[in-house]
């Protein structure tokens, strides 16, 4: 219930200078940027440049080596797919040592290559590494259970795991021991 008769006094509250010039000095027009303000702006875009960047270029190095080895996965998928569909054998050929992948159908010489980036290497986990790693897909789709290792410069590891039967490759990452 609102009592009737009371006068309540209102108190102005005080709100926010912003979007207006009162309390503020006047500032002519034609008045800019002080060289000490642009100094500091630019002090704080380099100290923040210099936090981040290093965290970008380790993230674009595994992004590199990741979809490496998705492309190599999908390589192998290809050729499995492509010998069930035609019915004849397609062979995925690796060469470590100048990181080529090549898929290829030795009937019809059908043959797609291309090089993984630089920064990228590929291995079978055998020692000594050979010097092309290959794997045959039959009509049937069977393959032996193989592994590629892709490892970067800063040893970061993802793993191209062809399964036995199915054929099917699956890329994980694989964690770094620590020593």
């Amino acid at each position: 219930m609102v009592p009737t008769g009371c006068r309540v006094a209102m108190a102005k509250m005080r709100t926010s200078l912003a979007g207006n010039n009162e309390g503020r000095h006047p500032r002519s027009p034609e008045a800019g940027v002080t060289l000490l303000e642009l100094v500091i702006v630019l002090a704080i875009i380099a100290l923040t440049v210099s936090l981040v960047a290093p965290r970008f270029g380790n993230w674009t190095e595994e992004w590199t080596l990741r979809n490496a080895a998705i492309r190599v996965a999908q390589t192998v998928r290809y050729a499995r797919t492509r010998a069930l569909f035609e019915q004849s054998y397609y062979v995925v050929e690796i060469e470590p040592s100048t990181r080529s992948v090549r898929v290829f159908n030795p009937a019809s010489g059908f043959s797609r290559a291309y090089m993984l980036p630089r920064r990228v290497a590929i291995d079978d986990g055998e020692d000594p590494l050979p010097s092309v790693v290959r794997i045959l897909f039959p009509p049937s789709g069977v393959v032996e259970e193989r592994n590629l290792w892709l490892s970067d410069r800063r040893r970061s590891k993802y793993r191209v795991h062809v399964s036995f039967l199915i054929g099917s490759p699956v890329v994980e990452a694989v964690k770094q021991e620590s020593r």
